[in-house]
């Protein structure tokens, strides 16, 4: 059932339940009174002034007050009427059955009146401010006609009014001590709301923040009990799926061992690096204890070392790229006055053969640097790619036409197979190229065995679970030495002496600016794989993988 509101006065401004809560304590209390008072009158066992001067009236006004008592409760616990008008009713029956039950037994001096303080407290509470003075000014009045109504017809009693001036004034005191009172709880329940407020947002940041965390967070207890394990921490870990996901021990017995050697011995340090598992990177893994008078549990913190190193390399690189850029920048006018001065060398009738053939070399590493130095630049001006979506059969068709002519190569020796023919994706079309350049010539250089001719096989298509593109460029070469392969992406590292070690490292930079990436799969049957990833496309990347 719907609760009716209150009007806008200082009391509305309480929370409704505790409004409807005040309401039935206050039916019980009043319910209680007038049965007391009732019960004491029947069964002859209450003083004796208890409705001394008009026996009937006092049974009545008790009985009248037993029943409205009841009939408030029940409408409070029905919540109708309103509040609002429970409340003004409340007090004119306490006012009327209070002042009819003291004439009825005497007059103040019977001490009934005293019931009016209690009462005028809870209105006072519920309707502070011009409500309650107007009731008390009422509930004075009251009781001061009762007081000389019962003088003036029965001159044997006293007056008292004194003591009824004293009540009054007893009635007001309470009105403005409730209204005081009551200000200044509302103000605490004001301040108090805001505060939970304020907490609950603040909360709901640090939650927000923790969530978006790079870093792997985790909250246990010392029992090893998880509060919080955020998005980060759980891939890093490798989606772990144990059947109870708050026990660390199941999530990650590394961790637990690592945490439990931490807490055996505080002093050591903070941090420890765990191996790479079988679903996820190398770990770096740092604790620090939760609780100020007392410790309530350790907060650990997960970071991948592959990504840290990676990080570390970016900016030693951004550093780097400033400094070789504008050298690269200075070096290249005279290295192209060395390399046109070679050419010219060479053209000369005059020269021997020797002579000639130095000239070649100096014009040969001339042109070794001047790649060099497109490399570097071409790096520190890296331009914001242009996605388009490509259909990957008759663009790589293209493309493999053209590296063919350039490098006089038959059909057999550089083909393509894209399944299914419509695979798509989105790359920008002048970095693609620059990259699958790149690879092609390097297996070109490196991926050929002796005596044999050079064989490459682009491949590729939509992969079946997780609808990402991939491109393959596959060369029957020896493959990479497991000691290259762990650096094969960092920049000035080749396995030959006609590389500058920059075109792999260019290459997965400009795969990662177009959100795919590049990576190196060696094949268990000789030779090298480099697999393009382009970006899942959006229609997919939201559905779950089958």
């Amino acid at each position: 059932m719907k609760r009716s509101g209150l009007p806008p006065t200082g009391w509305t401004r309480r929370p409704m339940d505790d409004v409807w809560r005040a309401l039935r304590l206050f039916s019980l209390y009043r319910f209680f009174i007038a049965g007391m008072l009732l019960a004491l009158v029947v069964l002859g066992t209450g003083p004796e002034t208890l409705g001394q001067s008009h026996p009937r009236l006092f049974l009545v006004c008790a009985s009248v007050y037993l029943v409205l008592s009841f009939g408030f409760g029940t409408a409070a616990r029905l919540f109708t009427p309103s509040a609002e008008t429970q409340v003004y009713s409340q007090a004119v029956t306490d006012t009327l059955c209070i002042t009819l039950l003291m004439y009825a037994s005497g007059g103040v001096t019977s001490g009934l009146g005293m019931l009016t303080i209690p009462a005028m407290a809870g209105l006072s509470i519920l309707a502070p401010g011009r409500p309650a003075l107007f009731f008390a000014a009422l509930g004075s009045i009251a009781l001061l006609l009762a007081q000389i109504h019962g003088y003036l017809f029965d001159p044997t009693r006293d007056a008292a009014l004194t003591q009824t001036g004293l009540l009054g004034a007893a009635l007001f005191a309470t009105a403005l001590l409730g209204l005081v009172l009551s200000r200044r709880v509302r103000e605490s329940e004001a301040r108090a709301e805001r505060h939970s407020v304020d907490l609950a947002n603040m909360a709901e940041l640090n939650a927000h923040i923790i969530e978006r965390m790079q870093s792997g967070v985790i909250v246990v207890n010392d029992t090893g009990h998880v509060h919080l394990i955020n998005e980060a921490a759980w891939g890093l870990l490798g989606n772990p799926s144990a059947d109870n996901p708050s026990d660390l021990g199941q999530i990650s017995p590394q961790i637990e061992a690592a945490l439990q050697q931490w807490l055996a011995k505080p002093g050591i340090q903070g941090h420890q690096t765990l191996e790479a598992g079988a679903y996820g990177p190398e770990l770096r893994v740092r604790f620090t204890r939760l609780g100020v008078d007392r410790a309530v549990g350790t907060l650990i913190f997960l970071e991948d070392i592959a990504e840290l190193h990676r990080q570390m390399q970016a900016i030693k690189l951004a550093s780097l790229g400033r400094l070789t850029a504008s050298i690269a920048h200075e070096i290249r006018n005279p290295l192209g006055a060395i390399s046109h001065a070679a050419q010219l060398l060479g053209e000369s009738e005059s020269l021997d053969k020797a002579d000639r053939r130095l000239a070649g070399i100096i014009q040969d590493q001339s042109q070794r640097m001047n790649a060099l130095i497109q490399n570097i630049l071409g790096l520190s001006r890296q331009a914001s790619p242009r996605g388009e979506s490509l259909l990957l059969k008759p663009w790589l068709e293209q493309f493999t036409e053209e590296f063919r002519r350039h490098y006089n190569l038959e059909p057999a020796q550089l083909q393509v197979a894209i399944r299914p023919d419509d695979a798509r994706g989105r790359f920008d079309p002048e970095q693609l190229h620059q990259v699958l350049w790149n690879l092609c010539v390097n297996a070109l250089r490196y991926g050929t065995r002796a005596g044999e001719p050079p064989r490459i096989r682009i491949q590729g298509g939509t992969q079946d679970i997780s609808r990402q593109p991939v491109v393959d460029v596959i060369d029957e070469g020896q493959g990479v030495k497991p000691g290259i392969a762990r650096q094969l992406f960092e920049p000035f590292v080749t396995s030959g002496n006609q590389g500058t070690g920059l075109g792999l490292y260019i290459a997965r930079e400009l795969c990662e600016n177009n959100g795919g990436g590049l990576e190196y799969l060696p094949l268990p049957t000789g030779g090298s794989c480099f697999r393009i990833r382009f970006p899942i496309p959006e229609h997919t990347a939201a559905q779950p993988a089958p």
